[in-house]
């Protein structure tokens, strides 16, 4: 009992989603509804929709479903093509200690296993859990990633087994479904990615590989393990958490287990969801902007002279000083600032290169200054801290600061924010009507899930895409 992937997985296998907290099943009902949203929209971006139809033509017949294509595919495939499009817009869910998005990585391995045995809401529903839980453990005790490491596809593919392991063994009973998921975190933490940093600032969209090969990998090692492929002892201990952490803090995995073995706490409530869809270092840029601009009404740009941006140090590690991609922008903070400040608060489609090569944006990019803030640097990860101070021509200055941006935390999206996002990244693909049938089927998540939903919401996810 002191191998932390043993002590996770008999917590993954004990717990019933039905059995938590209201709370926690409605933090839980916001995270996949927000969740399939982000993916649905991602999926029709230029960026990615040329790959995934090359990887789910290449894949084969099954029974899994990809978000726009009409035809099921084997749950490998629609897990690695629902994956690829979780990245694209950046607006995807994020858990503060982890700094990362399990969320992302669990939800298609989930789903993709669900409908391939279809398995009842229940069991899908416990998976979803099993799998979060796991995963935002394993990332909150890695301290951050080592140097030039990217989260996405690393820890977040040890979720993805899990919830997989947790379904192929729903027919087994709780001891023999926790030595499955068990070897499925040992053999998971072997093969996780370590992928390279950098791609996504420099706008290389080969970074949407690293959640969807995430989810694959997860699932792949999943069914490995059903199949008698048995990992190292202690590969978390020994090997992942060593490897991939940059403070690693064994302890840290086993944090809110309780004496009986069970959660003792639920990591989702210490998760957040996204509001500006840009890195998660620079909501907190907007959302000071976003403040100026209600104290001072529209920003008259011929009167701005320099823009300060104070934010923590590790946030600046995250900055694409020239970007040439809708994703690089995506990562800048002089050009989101830009974008920001010329038209306005940013939608999800609202950093394309025509927008991007305007001239106002390109002069106001130029007068933005980034400065690290120690004090900030001390409050980061609790907090992310962000400082903006327009200078103005008239030698005014005005500056707003916040300690955590819109979504997390004291400031945590209400639910008709979670409503309304949904609705606008759905709403530019499908219908409303078809919007909100998906939305009906996972509000029933909170109170009675409906027995058939993983097959229903993946039935509604192969709907064409049709406002492009």
């Amino acid at each position: 009992m002191h191998d932390a992937a043993r002590r996770l997985a008999i917590a993954a296998a004990r717990h019933c989603f039905g059995q938590v907290p209201r709370d926690v099943r409605s933090a839980y009902r916001d995270f996949v509804l927000d969740t399939v949203a982000v993916m649905v929209a991602g999926a029709a971006h230029p960026s990615v929709a040329r790959a995934r139809a090359t990887l789910v033509a290449a894949g084969g017949a099954g029974n899994a479903s990809t978000a726009g294509f009409p035809d099921g595919s084997p749950a490998a495939v629609a897990g690695l093509a629902n994956g690829m499009a979780m990245t694209v817009l950046q607006l995807q869910d994020g858990h503060r200690r982890a700094r990362g998005h399990p969320m992302s990585h669990v939800l298609p391995a989930a789903l993709a296993i669900a409908e391939e045995t279809q398995a009842p809401a229940s069991s899908f529903l416990d998976a979803v859990m099993a799998g979060y839980e796991v995963s935002a453990r394993i990332g909150a005790s890695l301290g951050g990633m080592q140097p030039l490491l990217h989260d996405t596809g690393t820890f977040g593919c040890i979720g993805a087994a899990v919830a997989a392991a947790h379904l192929l063994g729903r027919a087994l009973d709780e001891p023999e479904r926790a030595e499955l998921i068990e070897s499925a975190i040992g053999n998971a933490a072997a093969v996780a990615l370590f992928p390279f940093r950098d791609t996504c600032m420099e706008g290389a969209s080969g970074h949407h590989l690293f959640v969807g090969l995430g989810v694959q990998n997860g699932i792949n090692v999943a069914r490995a393990s059903l199949a008698g492929l048995t990992p190292s002892e202690r590969t978390l201990e020994r090997f992942f958490g060593p490897r991939a952490g940059e403070a690693f803090d064994p302890a840290g995995l086993t944090e809110g287990i309780g004496e009986d073995g069970g959660w003792s706490r639920y990591e989702i409530s210490s998760a957040y969801l996204k509001w500006h869809p840009v890195c998660a270092h620079l909501g907190p840029m907007l959302d000071c902007i976003e403040i100026l601009r209600e104290r001072l009404g529209a920003f008259d740009p011929s009167r701005i002279q320099e823009v300060r941006v104070q934010v923590y140090g590790t946030a600046l590690q995250y900055d694409s000083p020239n970007p040439a991609s809708d994703l690089a922008a995506r990562f800048s903070f002089r050009h989101a600032a830009a974008l920001a400040l010329s038209f306005g608060a940013l939608p999800h489609d609202g950093l394309s290169l025509n927008r991007l090569h305007h001239p106002l944006v390109a002069d106001l990019a130029a007068k933005v200054v980034l400065e690290a803030d120690p004090e900030f640097d001390a409050l980061y990860p609790a907090n992310r801290p962000a400082r903006v101070t327009l200078v103005l021509s008239d030698r005014e200055q005005e500056t707003a600061e916040v300690l955590v941006p819109k979504g997390d935390g004291v400031r945590a999206l209400t639910r008709e924010d979670v409503d309304a996002k949904a609705s606008r990244l759905m709403g530019s693909v499908w219908s409303s009507e078809h919007a909100a049938a998906i939305r009906t089927l996972i509000d029933s998540i909170e109170d009675m899930p409906m027995p058939t939903l993983p097959g229903d919401l993946g039935r509604a996810l192969r709907h064409p895409f049709e406002n492009r």
